[in-house]
């Protein structure tokens, strides 16, 4: 009997444990609607508007950025056509020495750019040395142009000291523009355009 009383206050328990959880689901959610002052609304759109002051702001600076860049591609593209210009100058002022002069030399030379020209070929190789004259010696012991010169091709030389270039810029932007001047990583010796 002490088993039939406590199974049925089991069940009463349980019946209005769901009572109350069904009723507690089926009330309406409270409203959460609230109610701005005129203070805070005026607190959120100087909100919005700060927001979108900083954004305007970030975009002046983007586009002013932008703008800075271009500039300095301008300056360095004209830069660079001027170095063309004097380079071309210099080198176009200076007599083609034959190779051979070169090459029976023991002169180291100094530090520069030269100019090496297959006129039988019309191929051109450009490079830059700490030791000009012994560079280009060295050229005749391993690489390909000494095939040509063997063969009896006409090839001469111009060279230019560091002291006779642009002291403003890097001898490997001048050795570059000289690869550009030329042709001659496409249509010479030279395997690539240089260091920049």
């Amino acid at each position: 009997m002490e088993f039939i009383i406590a199974g049925i206050i089991i069940c009463l328990i349980l019946i209005i444990a769901v009572v109350y959880a069904l009723k507690r689901k089926k009330k309406p959610a409270p409203d959460k609607t609230v109610e701005l002052k005129a203070d805070d609304v005026q607190e959120l759109v100087n909100y919005v508007k700060i927001q979108k002051e900083q954004q305007q702001q970030e975009q002046r600076q983007k586009e002013l950025k932008k703008a800075e860049l271009k500039e300095k591609t301008e300056k360095f593209k004209q830069s660079r056509e001027q170095i063309k210009d004097r380079l071309k100058s210099k080198i176009d002022a200076r007599e083609w020495k034959p190779l051979r002069s070169i090459l029976d030399s023991a002169d180291k030379g100094g530090v520069g750019i030269y100019i090496l020209y297959n006129q039988t070929k019309d191929k051109y190789y450009v490079g830059q040395a700490k030791q000009l004259y012994k560079r280009i010696r060295d050229h005749f012991k391993i690489e390909g142009i000494a095939m040509d010169f063997l063969s009896g091709d006409n090839i001469t030389v111009k060279t230019l000291t560091a002291n006779e270039l642009d002291s403003d810029y890097r001898l490997d932007h001048i050795e570059k523009t000289g690869i550009e001047i030329f042709n001659s990583d496409k249509d010479g010796y030279n395997k690539n355009t240089g260091i920049m």
